[in-house]
């Protein structure tokens, strides 16, 4: 026993001073943000300063966020502004948001109504949603409830989805929206228009939304596409954002369908991709520095690539599709 206690000394002395020495370290260090975050804001700071436009627009989140580095609305606001000037417009919609609610620039709303006009146009939806919400209360521009309704629209077809319930909202107080270029964009099918169809197959098609197993299709109405009805034999519909990975770059796309009435149970389905956006990934090589990519073979614009279903309604729940030698099932819930 004599023996045992000798040996404990050393070690409860060890640990003794190793518990000291916890105690007396900066009280900010049990704080501080996860190293690999610093270690991504300085490597991303770094590449902004040399002029990447991305690194720009993530260093701006960062310092929004206060992630990897204090939380900095000012310097947040500058880098936006510099990669919003070199042409980024997931930074004007930002930047337009800050001029809106002045914070870190002094606010003003014709400068914001240019960014988020701008950012709105090349589908960002942050940038829709906040412009529709400026017509809507008539902040910084004349009251105009059909502009906002189209822009919540677009939102909420992009991706934005808190833009529904204002859609909901609008429609209740009945405001229509009618665009020059588009026609009505209301983003739902004329219920009345739509049981004029052959044997209401219109009406059944739009009456819920459509799944393939436990996901939403993007080429029939579904939680992820809208659709309007063309000529009472035919619908137009226009899917959400989605984005996938190449492993080199991210490309966000959309889908754009056409469905026509053959009968009273058989329609086609005729669609395609939509690019909206390609960005590299930040790819790193064994040293940690970032891999420049070369320009992208995936160009914006719809893709060229149609294609087509043959369909058949089975009964009010599930329909069949027919796609070359394959067949698809799908089920309305």
């Amino acid at each position: 026993m004599k023996f045992l206690h000798v040996k404990l000394i050393p070690v409860l002395t060890v640990l003794l001073v190793a518990v000291a020495g916890l105690q007396v370290l900066p009280v900010h260090a049990a704080y501080q943000d996860d190293w690999v975050l610093i270690d991504r804001f300085n490597r991303l700071l770094k590449h902004a300063k040399a002029g990447k436009v991305q690194a720009m627009y993530d260093v701006a989140r960062l310092y929004e966020q206060g992630r990897g580095t204090d939380k900095n609305i000012q310097e947040a606001a500058k880098w936006y502004k510099q990669a919003a000037g070199a042409g980024l417009e997931f930074a004007m919609a930002r930047l337009g948001i800050l001029y809106f609610e002045g914070r870190g620039v002094e606010q003003n709303y014709q400068q914001a109504l240019k960014l988020l006009t701008r950012a709105a146009k090349a589908n960002v939806p942050s940038a829709q949603y906040q412009l529709a919400n400026m017509y809507e209360l008539g902040t910084g521009l004349p009251q105009n409830r059909q502009k906002a309704l189209y822009w919540y629209t677009q939102a909420e077809k992009y991706g934005y989805y808190l833009a529904a319930e204002k859609i909901k909202r609008l429609k209740k107080q009945g405001t229509t929206v009618v665009s020059s270029n588009s026609g009505s964009l209301n983003g739902t099918i004329n219920r009345n228009n739509a049981a004029s169809a052959p044997a209401s197959l219109l009406k059944i098609l739009t009456s819920g939304q459509w799944f393939k197993s436990s996901k939403p299709v993007a080429y029939l109405p579904s939680n992820i596409t809208n659709c309007v009805n063309n000529n009472f034999t035919s619908l137009h519909c226009v899917s959400s954002a989605a984005r996938r990975s190449t492993g080199m770059e991210i490309i966000t796309f959309n889908t754009e369908s056409r469905i026509r009435v053959k009968d009273k149970t058989h329609f086609d389905v005729v669609y395609s991709r939509n690019v909206i956006d390609v960005k590299p990934l930040q790819v790193e090589d064994g040293d940690g520095n970032l891999i420049e990519h070369g320009p992208s073979r995936i160009e914006k614009g719809r893709q060229g690539k149609k294609h087509i279903l043959n369909c058949q309604l089975k009964n009010k729940t599930r329909v069949s599709c027919r796609k070359g030698a394959s067949t698809v099932e799908l089920v309305k819930r």
